[in-house]
């Protein structure tokens, strides 16, 4: 798995916060205990105070250890259970002045020896999805809401079946990906006229594999281009456009929308080239979508690049009526 590495930084300070936050909440009650009930506020001195105070008793008199350790135990076990008996008198848990990690796994330092914790990995996830919505709208697309009866049920005899039993295996394909995605999974190509839910049906994917903690990069072909060109020529804000560059080209999935829009020159068939081939031969996962038909591609692209997107990408043929149109009309 791809890590933004912004984003798992972002992850790892909202855990600290959040450890922050904790460890400011007990000694709030601390506080508000030891106001009412002074003595635990002198059990829990005793008991930070004794193990060092024993142990080096112990060692400067030449006395054996394990009985002082064997004293200590015994001396803290009557002092817990007294402290435990004058907070349930207050009406309060035993535990209610005990530091509880939020993780068991990691004790809340975000590591499980040198490897990432699943807590972490959980809030990667959040701000992930956070991030992927600011330009999809993944909270109301999503494959329940995906409709098939707008879809047409007569057999078009030019494809071989209806529009509809092609879109719900169009369906059936996509919710397979992105159950089943793994950061080496097929690439995608989806194509077909405008309004038909490739963009649709992108989303749900970005949705439910973002979710799953895998990063996701998407954008239109426009915008693409328009970040390559900005690293190059410097007509804008470089550091930005080089963030973007890099979640391109490193992210799990990179998901290209409206291919075929942008303007054709030589630029930016080289820039999409680039891109699509770094990915390819990293084995970095695609989804593009294109009005285009395949055989078209190559009267918009260079060979190279039509043969990359014929040769190895899965083709789903988008087809029925627009379905803007059909909304608007209902």
């Amino acid at each position: 798995m791809a890590y933004d590495r912004k984003i798992l930084a972002a992850a790892r300070r909202a855990l600290e916060r959040e450890r922050t936050a904790r460890a400011e909440a007990l000694e709030a009650r601390k506080r508000e205990v030891y106001a009412q009930q002074p003595r635990i506020r002198a059990i829990d001195r005793t008991l930070s105070q004794t193990a060092a105070a024993v142990l080096r008793a112990a060692l400067n008199t030449g006395g054996d250890p394990a009985a002082a350790i064997e004293g200590l135990r015994e001396q803290n076990l009557a002092l817990q259970a007294e402290r435990a008996e004058l907070l349930r008198r207050m009406g309060l848990p035993s535990d209610y002045l005990t530091d509880k990690p939020l993780c068991d796994q990691c004790g809340d330092t975000g590591y499980v020896g040198s490897a990432t914790c699943a807590c972490v990995k959980a809030r990667y996830a959040v701000l992930l999805k956070e991030q992927l919505s600011a330009v999809l709208p993944i909270r109301d697309q999503n494959f329940d809401k995906f409709r098939l009866e707008y879809y047409p049920t007569k057999v078009d005899n030019r494809l071989g079946d209806s529009p509809r039993e092609i879109m719900a295996d169009n369906l059936y394909d996509c919710r397979a990906y992105a159950k089943n995605f793994t950061p080496h999974a097929i690439n995608l190509l989806f194509y077909g006229s405008t309004g038909l839910g490739k963009t649709f049906l992108s989303t749900c994917i970005a949705e439910e594999v973002s979710e799953r903690g895998f990063s996701v990069a998407y954008d239109t072909a426009i915008n693409i281009i328009a970040t390559y060109e900005t690293i190059k020529f410097g007509n804008g804000n470089g550091e930005e456009a080089a963030e973007r560059a890099a979640r391109y080209e490193r992210a799990d999935l990179l998901i290209i929308d409206d291919m075929g829009t942008e303007m054709g020159t030589a630029f930016t068939v080289s820039a999409l080239y680039n891109l699509i081939n770094n990915r390819l031969m990293a084995k970095r996962p695609m989804i593009i979508n294109t009005n285009l038909l395949p055989e078209q591609l190559g009267d918009k692209y260079s060979p190279a690049v039509a043969s990359r997107l014929r040769g190895e990408f899965k083709p789903l043929h988008f087809v029925g009526d627009d379905i803007r149109l059909k909304k608007k009309q209902l």
